[in-house]
């Protein structure tokens, strides 16, 4: 799955710190996407609001680069007296194109009964 975060860059940025501030001011977009479906680790799992934080950002080739990022998630269920937060470590790819980032994003939908079937 791809992901377009419109921006006006050059498409040979190599300035990480401009690629952070856009990312930074598009995090809304992109955080559900990134974090995905959280069902794989419980069904009461919920994103924590404000928890993306972008460790590093590396070029891999001109004009693709690397995020490594973070992000955490809780599960709380009070009649099973569980509430438990955890952070999330993960890395994803994108390119600079002529209309901002597109990040490629691995989508990790939790599979449906028929699908396991």
């Amino acid at each position: 799955m791809s992901l377009l975060i419109p921006a006006t860059l050059s498409i040979n940025e190599t300035d990480t710190t401009k690629l952070i501030a856009v990312i930074n001011q598009n995090i809304l977009k992109l955080s559900a996407a990134l974090a995905g479906d959280l069902q794989w680790y419980s069904q009461n799992a919920l994103l924590v609001p404000d928890s993306f934080d972008i460790i590093s950002i590396s070029a891999i080739a001109p004009s693709f680069f690397k995020m490594h990022y973070h992000y955490q998630w809780n599960v709380f269920n009070a009649c099973l007296n569980i509430n438990e937060s955890e952070t999330q470590t993960e890395t994803v790819t994108f390119q600079v194109v002529p209309e901002g980032l597109l990040f490629d994003i691995i989508e990790n939908q939790r599979p449906s009964p028929a699908d396991e079937l």
